[in-house]
This record gives C-alpha cells, sequence and structure tokens, in this order.
C-alpha cells in the first residue's frame, strides 16, 4: 500500500501537471498499485498495460557503466511523440512511473526534481 509520500507525491504532480497528469503506478517486487489514473481515461486494459509498464520499468537497466561518476540512476524519462513517461526508481525493485501528455515535457527536468525530492523526503 503507498505511504504518504506517495500521496505528497501525487498531489506535487497534481499540482504542477494539472490535466497533463495521465496516471501514476507504483511497483514493489511483489506487485503494483495504480497511485493516480484521470478520470476521463478509458479502464479498459488498465491492468494489462499497467503490467506490461511495471515490467520494463522493474527490467530497465541504465545507459550509464556500473562505475561511472555520475552515480546510482534516480530517474529516466521517456519522450514520446504523444506522451512521456516519468520512472522514479526507489530500489532495485521499487519506484513509481508517472505518465503525461507530451506537453508536460516544457519544462521536464525542474519537474523531475520536484518529485524526486518529495519521494526522498
Amino acid at each position: 500500500m503507498a505511504g504518504d509520500r506517495h500521496a505528497r507525491l501525487v498531489r506535487l504532480v497534481n499540482a504542477e501537471a494539472g490535466d497533463y497528469f495521465r496516471t501514476g503506478v507504483r511497483y514493489t517486487s511483489f506487485g503494483w498499485e495504480v497511485l493516480y489514473r484521470r478520470d476521463d481515461l478509458p479502464d479498459q486494459r488498465l491492468r494489462e498495460r499497467n503490467q506490461a509498464i511495471v515490467d520494463c520499468a522493474r527490467d530497465h537497466e541504465p545507459l550509464r557503466e556500473q562505475d561511472s561518476p555520475f552515480g546510482d540512476v534516480r530517474a529516466s524519462v521517456e519522450l514520446y511523440e504523444d506522451g512521456v513517461l516519468i520512472h522514479l526508481r526507489e530500489g532495485a525493485q521499487n519506484g513509481v512511473v508517472l505518465a503525461f501528455e507530451v506537453d508536460i515535457a516544457k519544462n521536464l527536468a525542474g519537474f523531475v526534481v520536484k518529485c524526486q525530492q518529495t519521494l526522498q523526503s
């Protein structure tokens, strides 16, 4: 079950992204749960889509090498023609995946940092 920091994250994302925020899914090594789904999005295939995204997120390998001077990976962003996915890592097998309308990408770097700070506080 999602904790207070996940609720704070959803509030932050709603405040910052508004209607651009589509969904938020938290995953662990044991399963996953929807933190947020915008009301106008269809229910059909929600479970299959989220499961596929979570499976990919768990298996995602960072682009940098293990001994990179950048340190540990904390987040990744995938920008698509019609959407944006932000993957916030919380551990080796847990994290949060946020989905947005593509227009959110205008100020993406600052937004990702705010999300990370909210999860870490």
